[in-house]
């Protein structure tokens, strides 16, 4: 009897034991599931910008890879190899296909964050570093046209919507003979406007063309490394700072041994520097560019090939930019489209939004002095072709 009692006394205890460990690790299980979801809270309100499911691809040492979601400020590329990790940085060229043409953005510095992998797929997710006010206008501009429904997914193409206007047909209604002349008057003078508009639209589309992408350019001149070496300045060097011709800027130390002294080229005033003291940089990445005192400014645009056939050296343009000024400039050259398997051999080339479907048209400004700050600010160029 003494036996069973004791034997029943063990078991209540251990069952008591059993309940306490398993709401210990129910809470345990709470607390790692709050704090996870408190973890995942925090990151999509530290995100600085939306992503967009909008078709893009992006094209990494020659190779493409399809991008799951992009935003201004980064984007996540699917089934990229989880090698890119462990480099700094590479550049890409962000690739968008239309239905009838593409267009891409070159020369984006992608930053490696994380890899998450998906029971089909990784997904790589990468940050945009350093990009220009050009990169950033074109992606605000693409990603305004799929919001207001200016362009639709296909697949993996992106399609523009051409909306049409339509007028609702309206019954028609009696009239007394004393309105008739008034009626009639304003007949005669809605075909007249009519005529008058389809005459304006014809000749816009006939004569007037207009760039797609404009902006202003100088001869920048960019000092790059000789070789993969580490790159250190002999002072601190800062924006607009003066330089005279061959003033010893600092010193490459190659990989493999050795040093290279880096001189300034040109007279002049630093425009950009792209590294810290003491970075390291691969063969031909830019160090800094210098602006030279007599550079020459241009302005770049870039018109759609079948527009750009209506176009010559030596036309007129009327150039707009966004500070209100507005100045005629002179075509100076026109780029024809090149092949893109010559496009993609060429070395160091960086063509912004360079395209098989468009042609870049170089203007030199007439009667208008452009300035250093207005490098790389956009610019809107039309060109009447019939009063050429």
């Amino acid at each position: 009897m003494k036996n069973g009692l004791k034997n029943m006394e063990e078991n209540n205890i251990k069952e008591v034991k059993n309940l306490k460990k398993e709401i210990d690790e129910n809470v345990q299980k709470d607390e790692k599931e709050e704090e996870a979801m408190q973890i995942v809270h925090e990151s999509e309100i530290t995100r600085q910008h939306a992503r967009y499911k909008i078709p893009a691809i992006m094209e990494i040492d020659g190779k493409e890879y399809k991008i799951d979601n992009w935003g201004v400020s980064g984007c996540a590329i699917i089934d990229l190899p989880e090698e890119y990790l462990n480099k700094k940085f590479v550049i890409g060229k962000m690739i968008f296909k239309f239905d009838d043409f593409e267009t891409a953005i070159d020369g984006l510095n992608i930053e490696f964050l994380r890899n998450d992998k998906y029971e089909d797929k990784t997904i790589m997710r990468c940050r945009f570093t350093e990009i220009n006010p050009q990169q950033t206008a074109i992606l605000n501009q693409i990603i305004t046209a799929f919001i207001e429904g200016d362009i639709i997914t296909q697949g993996d193409i992106l399609q523009v919507v051409k909306r049409q206007i339509t007028y609702p047909k309206k019954n028609p209604k009696s009239v007394d003979k004393k309105k008739g002349w008034s009626i009639l008057i304003i007949i005669y003078l809605v075909i007249f406007l009519l005529v008058a508009f389809l005459l304006y639209v014809f000749y816009t589309r006939t004569f007037i063309v207009k760039s797609i992408i404009g902006y202003v350019d100088a001869n920048v001149t960019v000092i790059r490394s000789p070789s993969p070496s580490y790159i250190e300045f002999l002072k601190h060097l800062h924006k607009n700072e003066e330089l005279n011709v061959s003033n010893p800027l600092g010193a490459a130390k190659l990989i493999y041994g050795g040093n290279v002294i880096l001189k300034n080229p040109v007279k002049g005033r630093i425009f950009n520097i792209y590294i810290h003291n003491g970075e390291f940089r691969n063969v031909g990445e830019p160090i800094l560019s210098i602006l030279p005192d007599k550079a020459g400014y241009t302005i770049m645009s870039h018109f759609l090939a079948k527009q750009a056939v209506k176009l010559k050296v030596g036309y007129i343009a009327t150039v707009t930019l966004p500070t209100g000024d507005e100045f005629k400039a002179r075509i100076e050259d026109i780029e024809s489209p090149e092949p893109l398997k010559s496009e993609k051999s060429k070395p160091l080339k960086n063509i912004y939004a360079r395209s098989v479907n468009y042609v870049k048209v170089i203007l030199k400004p007439l009667n208008y002095k452009l300035m250093p700050n207005l490098i790389d600010i956009s610019a809107n160029v039309v060109i009447d072709t019939f009063r050429q």
